[in-house]
């Protein structure tokens, strides 16, 4: 190949690596620019209570603390503990060679 032949090559490598080079500068800085907002709770945090439930119902949470949803708790735990004494897992078999 002739040598004006090579230098064009060698320029159009050194110009698309500074064009690709400044591309990917401009896209870092931009996302470093943005800047990211601290991480917080919600304004409308509820602390988990034993005993009671929150209902999302409203679109916001409610603590409840009413007999109809004790005893819809209490029939869910039994139902709970009773499938637990029937349920057992088996390890894994052990791989043969």
């Amino acid at each position: 190949m002739p040598a004006a032949t090579l230098a064009s090559l060698n320029r159009r490598r050194i110009v698309s690596a500074a064009i690709g080079t400044a591309a990917t500068a401009a896209v870092v800085w931009l996302y470093l620019s943005r800047g990211h907002p601290p991480h917080r709770e919600p304004a409308d945090a509820v602390p988990i209570q034993d005993g009671r439930t929150l209902d999302f119902s409203s679109g916001s949470p409610v603590l409840k603390d009413d007999a109809a949803n004790k005893a819809k708790m209490d029939a869910a735990l039994r139902d709970i503990d009773a499938a637990d004494k029937t349920v057992t897992f088996r390890p894994d078999p052990t791989p043969t060679k």
